[in-house]
């Protein structure tokens, strides 16, 4: 029997309409999408964005912030946000205000939980970032502090159960008093399962840039032999990446420093890791020794040819342009300013610059924010595949007002659609610029996956992994993408652990390969898209739906899962309605749901789809769908 469109079309319009008027919400927030043409060709699309940042509770300030860092603290597979506040300056001194934990609550809300994090206090903010210092799976925060010249220090807060922190930098290098740390960079440097974490500074009477190694006992010690501490620079952002593909993480430090310094003490530095514990600047010979008044790194691969680039933001100077940069890996260990030709060169004073696929087309496209009144606003450069950018912010909330000062991805509503977070403010302007939180409404019929990955040998936030996929284009070209997992990037920011890919008009992952710090290498194929997938670490690819790190076959061999059906899938992580068993009922449930409209289902051929097993798919097996619409509890 065929799908009799026009009475489903009718009966669904008419379901939707009830739910509208009585203000029905899918549980979980769970964007129900209804594709016109789930298979067209890649669509670019300029930038849509809706402003949702009341939903960061009525009571938030919103206002000076510096940073934010997302993850999902309490483990519920919702992406929760931590704001690093700088506060005001009243004429004589700057006055602290409080850091805020604003939990992901699932219903497009978020509510405020920072008294769990409450040794804070009310220091003066730069950079936090999460990381899980001692693989026990809850994540673990270090909060960078600036001071009025006082002797407040950093923080390392300890996660000691879900939502319970408590402050153990007890005077170790972490503590690093009035230092004034702007890039908070977490990696396993050393390789032996535990996340280290370099930090630059900008105060101080050293402003140097610290290795700290991780000790395995939630203690730290300052590496003073690694190469990376050199002489007096005023150090901003800081990103790990392997730029040359060796297998060794190597870092792109920013230095920030004022005109009237030498020259020295402004160029930027990379330096590359030379598998001995030790680093070498190679930014000179590499063509990336920009001499600027920078603050913000990202690295991304913005060609697909296998190799990271790097994006730099710059600040107007005296003696410096203060252009953007743009550099190409050329895969041999050298790099190609691409900035005016690219045409991301912009004269402004720019502070943080990232990359995500905002509108899943399979490329990577820029975000750059700007501080100032007058300056011009933020920019959201889309990657138009030739090696070009076009600025698509403009008239959009994309540009996120004035007074910015750093921006992080996310996908708070875990729709596959990466929403944007603008921090916003100044000292000594309160009230102009503020923080946006904008949700990603570019849903323009391309596919994506995501991949939340989880290490066993590796450190548990799985820092430092990186993730190959191949796909196929309309054309049936086969198409390479490249994520890493990083901790610290852009500028006091820090983007969701995950691993975003748009696919364009791609419905599966041809395959996965995945790079894990500890030399693992896991590979999977023939995966579908529009999922958000959590991998163990281990030589398959295996899948963790109840989040607790061990692949779920294993859950069920030992007992700790019941899988009543034998069908592989922990009963936990399946619902009513989930047909294709991926821990959450979604527009393939309702799709598949849809190809067996009004047939007949009986004892001795019973449909799958036939939920209410009635002997019929009809509206009501519909209404009981969209009533489990979201992830399975």
């Amino acid at each position: 029997m065929q799908l009799n469109k026009v009475k489903f079309c009718t009966q669904l319009s008419a379901v939707l309409t009830c739910f509208a008027l009585f203000g029905f919400a899918p549980k979980k927030n769970k964007t129900l999408l209804l594709p016109i043409n789930p298979r067209a060709e890649r669509v670019t699309a300029d930038s849509s964005w809706e402003n949702v940042t009341t939903a960061l509770t009525a009571g938030t300030n919103h206002e000076n912030h510096r940073g934010s860092a997302w993850c999902d603290f309490n483990n519920d597979g919702l992406l929760d946000v931590y704001l690093s506040h700088f506060g005001v300056h009243d004429g004589v001194e700057y006055l602290g205000s409080p850091n805020q934990l604003l939990q992901n609550i699932g219903n497009g809300t978020f509510i405020e939980v920072t008294t769990t994090i409450s040794a804070v206090g009310s220091d003066l903010s730069h950079h936090c970032a999460w990381a899980d210092i001692d693989n026990d799976g809850l994540p673990d925060l270090f909060v960078g502090q600036s001071t009025n010249f006082g002797q407040d220090q950093n923080h390392l807060l300890h996660h000691d159960s879900i939502g319970v922190f408590s402050d153990i930098t007890n005077g170790n290098p972490l503590a690093m008093y009035w230092l004034s740390p702007r890039g908070v960079a977490w990696q396993d440097v050393n390789l032996d399962g535990f996340v280290d974490v370099l930090v630059t500074n900008s105060g101080g009477d050293q402003r140097k840039k610290r290795l700290m190694i991780n000790q395995g006992d939630n203690t730290f010690d300052l590496d003073e032999n690694a190469g990376i501490e050199s002489a007096w620079k005023e150090g901003r952002g800081a990103s790990w990446c392997d730029y040359d593909n060796d297998g060794l993480a190597d870092i792109y430090i920013v230095c920030g420093s004022e005109d009237n310094l030498p020259v020295a003490n402004r160029t930027n530095m990379l330096f590359k890791n030379n598998g001995d514990g030790t680093f070498t600047n190679v930014a000179a010979e590499a063509g990336v020794a920009d001499v600027g008044h920078g603050r913000g790194v990202a690295w991304g691969d913005i060609n697909n040819d296998g190799f990271m680039d790097i994006l730099i933001g710059n600040q107007v100077g005296s003696d410096h342009p203060g252009d953007n940069k743009l550099y190409r890996n050329n895969g041999d260990g050298t790099f190609t300013d691409i900035s005016v030709s690219s045409g991301i060169a912009e004269n402004v004073r720019t502070r943080c610059v990232s990359m995500a696929d905002y509108n899943n087309d399979g490329l990577l496209d820029l975000y750059t924010v700007n501080f100032g009144t007058m300056i011009p606003p933020n920019r959201l450069l889309r990657n138009n595949g030739d090696g070009t950018f076009e600025d698509v912010a403009q008239y959009t909330p994309a540009t996120a007002g004035i007074n910015g000062n750093s921006a992080s991805w996310t996908d708070y509503d875990n729709d596959g659609w990466v929403d944007l977070y603008a921090v916003g403010g100044s000292p000594t302007a309160p009230g102009e610029g503020q923080n946006v939180l904008l949700r990603n409404t570019n849903q323009n019929g391309n596919h994506w996956i995501e991949f939340e990955l989880c290490g066993v040998v590796s450190n548990r936030s799985a820092i430092g992994a990186r993730i190959h996929i191949t796909h196929r284009d309309s054309d049936n070209n086969l198409i390479h993408q490249m994520r890493d997992v990083q901790s610290g990037s852009g500028y006091n920011t820090q983007h969701m652990f995950r691993a975003h890919f748009g696919l364009a008009d791609s419905d599966s992952v041809e395959e996965v390969t995945i790079l894990w710090p500890s030399g693992i290498v896991q590979r999977g194929d023939n995966i579908s898209s529009d999922q958000i997938l959590r991998i163990v670490e281990g030589t398959v690819l295996t899948q963790d739906c109840n989040r607790n790190c061990v692949d779920d076959a294993a859950d069920i061999t030992d007992g700790t899962s019941y899988d009543s059906n034998s069908n592989g899938i922990p009963d936990e992580c399946e619902c009513t309605g989930d047909f294709d068993s991926d821990g959450d009922v979604d527009v393939r449930d309702l799709l598949e749901l849809v190809s067996y409209w009004e047939l007949v289902s009986t004892p001795e051929d019973a449909l799958e789809t036939d939920l209410t097993e009635d002997g019929i798919v009809n509206i009501h097996d519909l209404l009981l769908l969209i009533e489990q619409f979201g992830d399975c509890d």
